[in-house]
């Protein structure tokens, strides 16, 4: 799958995701993926810096209920990793 936020998923923060311990807030564009591995990119704030194309790996607790990007997002992250 390889799914980009639409206006309503922006619109709710649905591509938002702050990553408390590392102050990171990432707002996704695009989610890339299938069944509990995605990556996630788009821009990041750091300490007040945006970072452009920006990617985040990570691995879910459970499968989405279906492959969208509201339902990706819905569901509890088991790891997560920068991509360099």
């Amino acid at each position: 799958m390889k799914a980009y936020f639409t206006e309503e998923e922006k619109a709710a923060d649905w591509n938002k995701v702050l990553i408390e311990e590392d102050d990171v807030l990432v707002e996704g564009e695009v989610l890339e993926g299938s069944g509990k591995h995605y990556i996630l990119t788009g821009k990041a704030t750091i300490e007040g810096e945006i970072y452009h194309d920006f990617q985040v790996e990570f691995e879910l607790l459970e499968e989405p209920e279906a492959e969208t990007c509201q339902a990706v997002m819905q569901v509890e992250w088991d790891w997560y990793d920068y991509v360099c």
